[in-house]
């Protein structure tokens, strides 16, 4: 569960409004790993490699849709799957995109995979049809690739900025 910020009502992880008032919750911060809120405030103190799933108390790490601002949290785990759902698909990925409009923007059902171990946080494409870019450079499929703080990654048309930062 976590807590609305504006009225503390308790709501399900990946709850995009609060029941009670209203808030929209994707804005207003990432969830953390005990499924509360982590603020995004004060300054950036990562500009490196993000750090892999021993990371230090504090550590956020998360992506950013770059054409509405939603915030999408990876945290707790060490790979997420990101594409869009179908409705007869078995498989559906960890992060679904059909919410900002997967389909239209060229992503696959299964497009790429992110990975946080010891060397920092990685994105495989996992050979999808419009393939992945960092910062405008098309990248390998299969091949994974260091991402760092405020990098773009482009899935098909769609732009995530990667958001690593630790509270200190």
């Amino acid at each position: 569960m976590i807590e609305c910020p504006s009225c503390k009502h308790s709501e399900f992880v990946g709850t995009l409004y609060c029941s009670e008032c209203g808030t929209r919750l994707v804005h207003t911060a990432l969830i953390g790993p005990g499924g509360g809120f982590i603020e995004f405030e004060g300054p950036d103190t990562n500009d490196g490699p993000p750090l892999g799933p021993g990371l230090a108390a504090g550590a956020i790490f998360g992506l950013r849709v770059m054409k509405t601002g939603d915030m999408v949290s990876l945290a707790g785990r060490d790979n997420y799957t990101l594409g869009r759902s179908a409705g007869s698909q078995a498989i559906v990925p960890d992060v679904d995109l059909d919410t900002y409009g997967a389909q239209d923007q060229g992503i696959s059902r299964l497009h790429a995979e992110i990975r946080l171990d010891e060397s920092g946080v990685h994105v495989v494409d996992l050979d999808s049809v419009n393939g992945t870019l960092i910062n405008g450079k098309r990248i390998e499929p299969q091949q994974p690739h260091v991402l760092k703080n405020k990098d773009i990654v482009q899935l098909g048309h769609m732009q995530l900025q990667v958001i690593s930062r630790i509270r200190g």
